[in-house]
């Protein structure tokens, strides 16, 4: 993967292992870092230069505040950023108090792939809940190509026209997914929609302001518009 991702044009990955409190996928900080050690002696062997950071994709529920608080489930980079994983299917009960307990500790919540949520999908409005309550959202590069089915790809492209985006990810699990040719071909998906100057933003600005702990930039609305309407490219709600 570490190779996949070279010939793909990434400088810095960080690793985020699936982390379901209350379940053997709860992989420690500590674990996580020997990992990743591992991962790069393997890295140098090669003759690679990626970087790999350590993270978690952290699967949202009540516990996690306080957990992390403890240092007991891993942020990203060690820093305030959390990614935070919503079930598929419904968000839980008193979610929005999850958001608040963990802004209120401290820690900044960036939303994984909230375009896959089908309570969001069916649900749009949710979404700018969310983003009133200052929740980063995440998107998968694959939802604008429809991997992810026909509801996470129109919420994709809603997100992206109401410049709710702050990052886009691979979300990538296995070295055979061929998600490089999905990323170039996601990329100019994504361009032709919401302009260069976003896409920089999504795909490098902002993913370096998570990793520098910084708070991320909004989209451009403006040029999400007149780049729309150029491409013509409303049709697709």
């Amino acid at each position: 993967m570490a190779l996949v991702f070279e010939h793909a044009g990434y400088r810095q990955v960080v690793a985020t292992p699936h982390t379901v409190p209350g379940t053997k996928w709860m992989p420690s900080p500590a674990t996580i870092r020997e990992q990743i050690a591992e991962l790069k002696k393997a890295i140098r062997y090669e003759s690679l230069h990626l970087t790999v950071l350590p993270g978690a994709e952290i699967a949202l529920g009540p516990q996690v505040p306080d957990l992390l608080e403890q240092g007991v489930i891993q942020s990203l980079v060690d820093n305030s950023y959390v990614l935070i994983e919503p079930p598929f299917q419904r968000l839980p009960m008193g979610w929005k108090q999850f958001f608040f307990e963990l802004k209120s500790k401290g820690f900044t919540p960036l939303l994984a792939h909230p375009e896959r949520c089908e309570q969001l999908t069916d649900k749009p409005k949710l979404f700018e809940d969310l983003v009133s309550m200052e929740i980063y959202l995440q998107v998968n590069w694959g939802s604008f190509l429809g991997h992810h089915g026909s509801k996470a790809k129109i919420a994709a492209f809603y997100l992206a026209s109401r410049g709710y985006i702050h990052c886009l990810a691979t979300d990538s699990h296995r070295p055979d997914q061929h998600f490089v040719d999905s990323l170039e071909h996601g990329a100019a998906t994504v361009e032709k929609f919401v302009g260069p100057k976003n896409l920089d933003l999504l795909a490098r600005g902002n993913p370096l302001r998570v990793l520098r702990g910084e708070p991320l930039v909004d989209m451009d609305v403006e040029d999400i518009r007149s780049e729309a309407k150029r491409r013509r490219l409303w049709g697709i709600f």
